[in-house]
């Protein structure tokens, strides 16, 4: 091969790194809990963060308990099994296989996962809780909706949390993902309280990108966690 055609090949190839280099997607930034990475910071992090600062109808929120209405029940269906816990770096996520809908107002939405953050998110009436769980749906056209359950401090553990606890994922290195395969069998609504009573508002994700439009549905009645099953979740959380 000449000079010339040698000189042509590597600008060609230099040019198609280029095109491809462009055409792939940049992945999210990484974002935390920490003072560089927080909430105050995501926004700052990736412009598709920008809802994090700029939305008007952001979650987390202080609920008022005083502020009741009369709701539609909501309708839980469905008995299919965990079958992966994860921990992402952020929290610890149990994924449901397919089969568990919840319906309300004849809006059917698919569960699809299942979060906790310790301490909770919302508060009811000022007041934080010590973990709150996140079951997280979305429906055929692509809309979330999310259930809240909080928990509160007792002096027996809760048999469904303990299921939980006997694969719990350690936390990862860097940026990875740990999971870990769920000996037990958790059914998909097992965390849930007896009485389905709830506070409902439309807010948005938690964590970025902070996308609004997500239905909200929290549970009036906390369920119990023990000192040392709170002590286990909050030993895999990031600090």
């Amino acid at each position: 091969m000449s000079q010339k055609n040698t000189f042509i090949a590597i600008a060609v190839v230099f040019i198609l790194a280029l095109i491809f280099a462009e055409g792939e997607p940049k992945k999210p930034a990484h974002w935390g809990y920490g003072e560089d990475e927080g909430p105050k910071q995501w926004a700052s992090l990736d412009e598709r963060y920008n809802m994090c600062k700029q939305g008007v109808n952001q979650s987390p929120i202080n609920i008022a308990s005083a502020v009741d209405a009369q709701l539609t029940p909501l309708l839980f269906q469905g008995e299919s099994k965990a079958n992966e816990f994860v921990n992402n770096g952020h929290t610890v996520q149990v994924n449901f296989s397919s089969g568990n809908y919840l319906t309300v107002n004849d809006k059917k939405y698919s569960l699809k996962q299942m979060h906790f953050h310790t301490p909770s998110e919302n508060t009811i009436d000022g007041k934080s809780y010590p973990m709150e769980a996140h079951l997280v749906h979305k429906s055929a056209s692509g809309n979330l909706a999310v259930v809240g359950v909080m928990f509160e401090k007792s002096e027996d553990d809760n048999p469904t949390l303990n299921k939980l606890l006997r694969n719990l994922p350690a936390i990862p290195e860097g940026h990875d993902i740990t999971k870990e395969k769920l000996k037990s069998q958790i059914l998909s609504y097992e965390v849930l309280p007896k009485d389905k009573a709830y506070y409902r508002f439309n807010g948005s994700l938690t964590t970025p990108p902070c996308s609004e439009g997500v239905k909200w549905f929290v549970m009036k009645t906390p369920v119990s966690i023990s000192k040392n099953q709170l002590a286990d979740f909050e030993s895999v959380m990031p600090k």
